[in-house]
């Protein structure tokens, strides 16, 4: 069982963090929009603000689409950026493209293309600008006093606090939306169907080695820049309801509740 475990450790580990960044994600944009609307008392202005907050993921997002797009030969308009109310419902876009016809493993790609593409922005942020990679060897090593130090050196970088809301807005912004979850759930579905039968067929063990390292090779490049976000995020989050709580105090809310 340990065995299984440290084989699919990566695989668990992407698992647990996209979970958490969902979980994470949903508070951090109803405490961003009432944040907004506590502040000006306007749903329009509220929404510009709310867009002005995460435009750089919003750019990210909808260029990822275009290029996953233009990469698979599928025809794609040029990205649009703004907040829109959509429909009867109002729903809100803050970006979009729009995308050609095509079949399901391309439709797919090109889906959760801002999630890879928010991804590796945020890796590269992390390891190329802010040294995560040290940080992480002081962690493992060097004890309490190691950690302290790198957390130091790392708000030393230049412009840290830009760095930090960079990897913010584009996190906040990379999950796939419900129209590209459209797109990507029936592949979703027939992966899941196809590794559910090699599984009860071969078992964990048969699985190939070189199956096995591929795929734990991808889930650990998402599950790090998952935890880099999930760490970041955590801090805006504290920083968001800093700021709201007093907000709901002086406008005779309750605190936790907001009503």
């Amino acid at each position: 069982m340990s065995d299984t475990f440290g084989v699919w450790a990566p695989l668990i580990a992407l698992v647990a963090t996209l979970l958490a960044l969902f979980w994470l994600k949903r508070r951090i944009t109803f405490g961003l929009q009432e944040l907004s609307m506590r502040l000006v008392d306007d749903p329009d202005v509220a929404l510009i603000i709310y867009f002005v907050v995460v435009l750089p993921g919003v750019v990210v997002h909808e260029l990822s689409h275009w290029l996953m797009a233009k990469l698979l030969r599928v025809r794609v308009s040029r990205p649009t950026f703004g907040p829109v109310r959509k429909g009867r419902s109002k729903r809100v876009s803050l970006g979009s493209v729009r995308v050609g016809k095509a079949d399901p493993v391309r439709a797919s790609l090109i889906g959760v293309a801002p999630l890879l593409g928010g991804s590796a922005v945020i890796l590269i942020i992390g390891n190329m600008v802010l040294g995560v990679g040290e940080f992480a060897n002081a962690v493992a090593g060097q004890g309490a006093g190691g950690v302290l130090d790198a957390l130091a050196q790392m708000a030393q970088v230049a412009d840290f606090w830009l760095w930090l809301y960079l990897i913010f807005a584009v996190s906040n912004a990379m999950l796939p939306s419900e129209s590209d979850m459209a797109a990507v759930r029936p592949v979703l579905i027939f992966l899941g169907i196809v590794a559910a039968v090699v599984l009860v067929f071969s078992g964990v063990r048969g699985i190939s080695p070189g199956l096995a390292d591929g795929v734990n090779a991808v889930a650990g490049y998402l599950a790090a820049a998952f935890g880099l976000t999930l760490a970041v995020d955590v801090v805006f989050m504290l920083v968001i309801w800093l700021v709201l709580l007093p907000a709901r105090w002086l406008q005779g809310a309750d605190l936790w509740s907001g009503r």
